[in-house]
């Protein structure tokens, strides 16, 4: 597992992550990436599968498989410094990164739990995380719109 974790890492740090991006980030040959990514799905049984055409697609992680919920892992991926790999070969954490990925992990479950005592359904929270800016715009305006009360209009 010399170069998994910093793969692994790559997949999750990078919005859409390619294998010219990933090697470019961590400084691994297309090969041994294709290796690794082979190897994390046989073995570690994550899920990981390539969306859209074959020149302009992303990988993107579906399940965490041994992992569970991948909590711990995505953890310290997303803390990995790519760069520091990248040049020495070491895995070295930013404890920043480590701390503020676990505030917002925090804050998206605690979200996710008071959107369900309002009664609202949260089992789409995987399909929300997919959306792109303007989406999530858009649906925030729609939201907005729904529950915000109308101004009061002054009278002639």
């Amino acid at each position: 597992m010399k170069y998994e974790l910093a793969i692994l890492a790559a997949l999750i740090q990078l919005e859409k992550p390619t294998r010219p991006q990933i090697a470019e980030e961590t400084g691994i040959s297309a090969q041994r990436i294709n290796t690794a990514i082979h190897f994390l799905k046989e073995l570690m049984d994550i899920e990981i599968e390539w969306y859209g055409a074959k020149k302009t697609g992303h990988y993107e992680i579906k399940s965490w498989g041994a992992f569970e919920t991948g909590k711990a892992i995505r953890r310290k991926a997303y803390a990995l410094n790519l760069s520091t790999y990248k040049a020495h070969r070491k895995f070295e954490y930013n404890a920043t990164l480590l701390k503020k990925h676990y505030a917002n992990e925090v804050k998206r479950r605690n979200y996710q739990h008071s959107l369900r005592l309002e009664g609202f359904e949260t089992s789409k929270s995987d399909e929300q995380s997919r959306l792109n800016a303007s989406e999530r715009m858009q649906r925030r305006k729609e939201l907005k719109s729904k529950y915000m009360k109308p101004a009061l209009s002054a009278a002639p």
